[in-house]
């Protein structure tokens, strides 16, 4: 069977009954994923969680809180998420399949710090830290390979150490699920680079940036010219010795974004890193922007003799690294794959029995390999509209994304245990945690009057986040940079924006720094420059009544 995650039929029932058991929805109404739908007046998906503006600041935290609070220990002695993919929905603990750490833990880290950012919640960046420092412990390559010093993407469930999961397969001609031991996926190196470096930034701890350069300098090293068979960078290779085991993969966004980072921070070898994104991204705009043929990323799908295998997961994130970064030609292509992504993955599936569009809510498939409708990427799909909608005023993305996010909050329960999706009930680390939780935060930083109305909270930086407090009629926080942007929704009319202990003037262009504030959305948006330090203060009687 080719379907990605395929589980004993015994143990797929007992999951099923176990996760439709935890949430009954009132006799009468319908139901998604345990929960009673809620509609608006247009019939139209709402949240589950309501009041609405409640819902994704609810979803991120209940899925935090399970990982926080209600995570077990596994007989190795770690909680599950370090040493396995997914968990039983009744009993909490690991099963049995590939474990996917890079996905999961680099994923998670960039939730975390948008997440620390958003709610001061400081034990998120504590357990997203102590999952990457295992992973270069316990999960890098050694020392003089080809590939040396890099994150494995694979390894098998409950365990410690990662050196790549088990392979069934014996030859080409019949593959197996997993990379094979010793075996890399270099798109994962980008993945955990931006990761490392986050996370550098934001406690100090040089080695997520000596793990972020290792990361960078491998690709810069085996960067290649590619064309429509061969990517800059294999999918799958042996370490040890360069063996390509697999040539395609699509998913070169996160390469881009370790190599711009470091660019912009002066960091290692700037000359390599530059040649090796430039490979990358002319190999981007010619191929797979323009043929489609975003194909591979998944850890656990057997080896493809062509790129055939498509996925959303590639176009979408090279849709946002375009959005974000501009330049010739960026808005058109990413429409076009966001477009594309509709197309391909927002279809009705009649061997699933599942709609692509619900209650008004187009609902995404991950790959084709494996077309369930899920709710990671959903909540991705939604995430891009969202940013599409910030950046060109487009009405349709804006409520494409919030019908999408909405469809996606339903498959996180009261407990924070989050479901594949509606139909594959299944419970993983990488769809229901780290591929989720962060692509709300990243729809509440486009659009801000997603977020609580009542409540103060930074929503977006251009620089990582050191620190941040709140309290009634104060926000203040620290940047890694001495200079950048910020986007606040405020409970209250600040009296006074401060950098560096100075006033910041009231100003409508924000070119230069100054803040300007919107009491009608509470949304504060500010420039500061020449100090880490940023203070948004409020007067008595400042507090913003909203409905």
């Amino acid at each position: 069977m080719n379907a990605r995650r395929t589980r004993p039929a015994a143990w797929l029932v007992f999951l099923l009954l176990s996760t439709a058991a935890s949430a009954q929805p009132q006799a009468g109404h319908p139901a998604l994923a345990g929960h009673a739908i809620v509609l608006d007046a247009q019939g139209k998906l709402l949240s589950w969680v309501q009041p609405q503006d409640r819902a994704y600041a609810e979803v991120a935290r209940l899925a935090f809180s399970y990982l926080l609070e209600r995570m077990p220990v596994e007989a190795n002695g770690l909680p599950t998420i370090y040493t396995y993919c997914c968990f039983d929905g009744s009993t909490l603990r690991g099963t049995g399949w590939p474990h996917n750490p890079v996905a999961v833990n680099a994923g998670l880290a960039l939730g975390a710090s948008a997440y620390y950012r958003y709610s001061g919640d400081e034990r998120v960046v504590r357990l997203a830290g102590a999952l990457l420092t295992h992973h270069i412990l316990n999960g890098s390559t050694p020392a003089g390979w080809d590939w040396s010093a890099v994150p494995y993407a694979s390894s098998d469930h409950g365990a410690v150490r990662y050196r790549g999961a088990f392979d069934f397969a014996y030859d080409r001609q019949n593959p197996g699920r997993g990379d094979g031991y010793g075996v890399i996926e270099p798109d994962k190196l980008g993945e955990a680079g931006v990761a490392y470096l986050e996370f550098w930034k934001l406690t100090g701890q040089p080695q997520y940036r000596d793990a972020a350069l290792a990361c960078a300098r491998a690709l810069a090293h085996h960067v290649r010219t590619g064309d429509g068979e061969r990517s800059p960078w294999p999918f799958r290779v042996y370490a040890e010795t360069g063996i390509v085991r697999e040539e395609y993969c699509a998913n070169v966004a996160p390469a881009l974004r370790l190599f711009d980072e470091l660019r912009r921070l002066s960091l290692g070898e700037q000359a390599d890193f530059e040649r090796a994104r430039g490979l990358a991204y002319e190999w981007m705009m010619a191929h797979p922007a323009k043929d489609d043929s975003w194909a591979n990323y998944f850890e656990d799908i057997p080896w493809q003799a062509k790129p055939s295998n498509l996925n959303q997961y590639d176009a979408l994130e090279a849709a946002r690294y375009l959005l974000e970064t501009g330049g010739p030609g960026a808005l058109e292509a990413a429409r076009h794959a966001v477009e594309w992504t509709e197309r391909t993955f927002g279809g009705d599936l009649e061997k699933e029995k599942e709609k692509g569009v619900q209650w008004g809510a187009i609902a995404i498939s991950e790959q084709l390999g494996y077309m369930y409708k899920m709710g990671s990427h959903t909540s991705r799909f939604g995430s891009v509209q969202a940013l599409l909608a910030e950046k060109t005023g487009d009405a349709v993305a804006k409520d494409k994304a919030f019908r999408s996010l909405n469809w996606a909050s339903y498959m996180c329960d009261e407990r924070g245990v989050v479901r594949v999706g509606p139909v594959e009930p299944s419970i993983w680390f990488s769809d229901g945690y780290a591929d989720y939780v962060r692509h709300f935060m990243a729809g509440m930083a486009s659009v801000p009057e997603w977020t609580p109305r009542a409540e103060s909270h930074l929503l977006r930086t251009s620089s990582t986040v050191k620190t941040v407090s709140y309290s009634p009629a104060r926000v203040a926080f620290s940047s890694f940079d001495d200079e950048g942007t910020a986007v606040l929704r405020l409970a209250f009319v600040p009296s006074a924006v401060l950098a560096g202990g100075a006033p910041l003037p009231a100003s409508g262009d924000l070119s230069s720094p100054g803040w300007s504030f919107d009491p009608a959305t509470g949304v504060l948006r500010l420039r500061y420059a020449g100090t880490h330090a940023v203070e948004v203060r409020g007067g008595p009687g400042t507090t913003l009544k909203r409905r």
